[in-house]
């Protein structure tokens, strides 16, 4: 049998908490995430942004913390992650959320290289009193990343001709300013015209400025006029629209 719940609100989110079990039992709290939803349905994920909102960071990871010690009471080990439904209370006269457990993955998932590439870029850590990332500077750091950012456009772009394109435009991560974009998945770039790529700031409206000054490089570069922002509509229908989750 399969009982499901409709969770009402119109403020709806999806955080997720990352997580690792230790071969002695101990549980640590990694990440947590906002998703970003597209799809149809707004259900594929397609990227996501560190931190998740201060809103409800802490209480994801108490709530990861919980279901980390029971995974590792019954044997489990390595790496885990709990998806969210987050719902804002419409009576509350300030930002009140309730979260909701809809899934487990006891696996490495698509929140996990980002944070990793920010660890090795930085040298830093994670901390869990504020559930934010710092680097040896102390700076806290931010990202919005994603696997998806797909355009015909794009087809028969190599990842020669992206590199060149990167460094003509300095869109690279720069260690001095600790900000940039990473960019990944770029062997798909020629025959599907997708890429994947994380931008890193110093503020979480930084971050996606970065995003954004990447993809309208990549349009123009690739015939467009540059102001086309189909690529930031299609990967943040989520955070844009949040009401459309379920």
């Amino acid at each position: 049998a399969i009982v499901e719940s409709y969770i009402e609100g119109k403020d709806k989110r999806s955080p997720s908490v990352q997580g690792r079990i230790l071969p002695n039992g101990e549980v640590e709290i990694l990440s947590t995430h906002d998703q970003i939803l597209g799809g149809s349905d707004q259900q594929i994920f397609l990227g996501c942004q560190f931190p998740a909102d201060e809103g409800y960071r802490l209480q994801a990871q108490e709530l990861g913390m919980r279901v980390g010690r029971n995974l590792a009471a019954k044997g489990a080990l390595e790496r885990f992650s709990v998806d969210f439904l987050a719902v804002q209370r419409p009576e509350s006269s300030h930002p009140v959320w309730d979260l909701y457990a809809i899934e487990i993955n006891l696996r490495k998932g698509g929140t996990t290289h980002p944070f990793m590439e920010l660890k090795l870029l930085t040298n830093g850590r994670y901390n869990l009193s504020t559930g934010l990332f710092y680097s040896q500077t102390g700076r806290p750091k931010y990202y919005f990343a994603t696997d998806n950012l797909q355009k015909d456009r794009y087809r028969g772009l190599l990842p020669n001709d992206l590199m060149d394109i990167i460094a003509y435009h300095q869109l690279h991560f720069d260690s001095c300013t600790e900000t940039g974009t990473l960019f990944h998945l770029m062997g798909c770039l020629s025959e599907f015209g997708k890429l994947g790529l994380t931008s890193i700031g110093n503020s979480p409206e930084q971050a996606e400025s970065i995003y954004n000054h990447v993809v309208k490089i990549l349009n123009k570069e690739t015939g467009g006029s540059g102001n086309d922002d189909e690529g930031m509509s299609a990967i943040t229908p989520a955070i844009a629209s949040p009401g459309n989750l379920h």
